[in-house]
């Protein structure tokens, strides 16, 4: 702890000294000089040396961001529909899904398989993947108002989710923003269960239910879930009638401050209009584009969330931890290589607190990996060359948790862009 910090208690030292002076005389002559004249030098150097550290943060601003994304997961009947801080990636989950009976017995009839809902697995993640992979069937009934029918299932990958991801990838590109991975351990862990054959149904009964055996599974695969974020869509409308530009080609579209609730981070979504550039200024947002008259614009809200865990599931994060050597390493791209600059970049991340690195190592042939790529979906186009050595990093998780690698997944594919001329891989010991 340093002197200049606000932990340190200049009075409680003092007085802490003064009592190691066994004369009385001199404990009150020190207690003056140093309670009167010590303490004013003190509140000065105090105040120099924060504006030093002030004026050096300035010139290294913090860069403009995408606003934390926090996501989460609930059982469909727990969900509170006033909640103001998660919402649904797909509001569809909070409904109770209709299977049409016609249009199931028409794809097997036709030898092909139907979609019928999502579930959620709590277990590893690689669990699930070698499940799918392997097509691994699992037998149910499919229950009508008459009859129950057996049927057999599999679960496929579900893809809606993540792609919303990745659909936010676009939205940052289109407000000008660098990306920031999102930690979302639990849209990895949904599938979609396809039902692939049925015994002796004829269609003309509506499906009830549909109850799937899931074996040795059935205390981790769960179904009627819902995953969250703190996103939600918002409507403006451009405030006045749009300016047009010096080239008479395009216009810039006015929203004034009020029309966004306090409270809340925005950002522009994907549109018809061909927009050419977004920009925030005095808390107006103006959008330049090609349509000359007012239009009704998409916008995502990102709610800030502060509770650390809501219907019973953890909450998680990709907010970190902002510092002089983070801002300047965005500003510059300077990486230092050192074990100690991996450390800190890593303890920036709030996920981290949950981990400790016991290992890190330059390997020509390295292991099998355990952790996964987070932001598959951006394409290097322009890398060139192949990554000649793996930088291998070793975790120590501070308890189990069945999201534990989900979450260093996260972590090292942040890594990843920190040393793109590496390739990074991460696992538990």
């Amino acid at each position: 702890m340093g002197i200049f910090t606000d932990e340190f208690d200049l009075a409680g030292y003092v007085k802490q000294q003064a009592m190691k002076i066994d004369d009385l005389q001199n404990r009150e002559l020190f207690r003056d000089i140093i309670g009167d004249m010590f303490s004013e030098l003190y509140r000065h150097m105090y105040a120099e040396y924060h504006g030093l550290e002030q004026r050096m943060l300035a010139e290294v601003s913090r860069p403009a961001e995408v606003p934390d994304v926090m996501t989460g997961l609930c059982r469909r009947e727990d969900y509170d529909q006033t909640d103001k801080e998660l919402y649904p990636l797909d509001a569809a989950d909070l409904l109770e899904p209709e299977i049409p009976a016609a249009d199931v017995l028409d794809h097997l009839q036709q030898g092909e398989s139907y979609a019928l809902f999502p579930v959620f697995f709590a277990g590893e993640t690689a669990t699930l993947q070698k499940l799918i992979r392997e097509r691994h069937r699992f037998s149910g009934v499919v229950k009508s108002g008459f009859n129950d029918v057996a049927a057999t299932f599999e679960l496929r990958p579900c893809r809606r989710y993540l792609q919303q991801i990745e659909a936010l990838y676009g939205v940052t590109n289109l407000n000008a923003l660098p990306w920031r991975s999102i930690l979302a351990p639990y849209l990895y862990k949904f599938a979609e269960v396809w039902i692939t054959s049925v015994e002796g149904w004829t269609g003309e009964q509506n499906i009830e239910r549909i109850m799937l055996d899931y074996a040795e599974f059935r205390d981790i695969i769960q179904e009627k879930m819902v995953p969250l974020w703190n996103i939600q869509p918002y409507q403006a409308l451009t405030s006045a009638y749009p300016e047009a530009c010096m080239d008479r080609i395009a216009y810039e579209h006015r929203l004034y401050a009020h029309q966004f609730p306090a409270g809340g981070q925005y950002l522009l979504d994907q549109s018809d209009a061909a927009v050419r550039s977004v920009r925030w200024q005095g808390g107006d947002l103006i959008i330049t584009c090609d349509q000359r008259e007012r239009e009704s614009w998409p916008l995502l809200r990102f709610y800030p969330v502060r509770s650390a865990e809501k219907y019973g599931y953890r909450v998680y994060g990709n907010q970190h931890d902002q510092s002089f050597a983070r801002n300047l390493m965005a500003a510059y791209g300077q990486r230092v290589k050192t074990r100690a600059e991996v450390e800190r970049f890593l303890r920036s991340f709030a996920c981290m607190r949950d981990f400790s690195l016991q290992d890190l190592r330059l390997r020509q042939a390295a292991g099998q990996a355990a952790t996964y790529c987070t932001d598959e979906f951006i394409g290097y186009e322009f890398r060139t060359g192949s990554r000649e050595y793996t930088l291998e990093l070793d975790f120590q998780a501070k308890q189990e948790d069945y999201r534990n690698l989900d979450v260093l997944s996260f972590l090292v594919t942040n890594l990843q862009h920190y040393f793109p001329e590496y390739n990074c891989a991460g696992r538990l010991v």
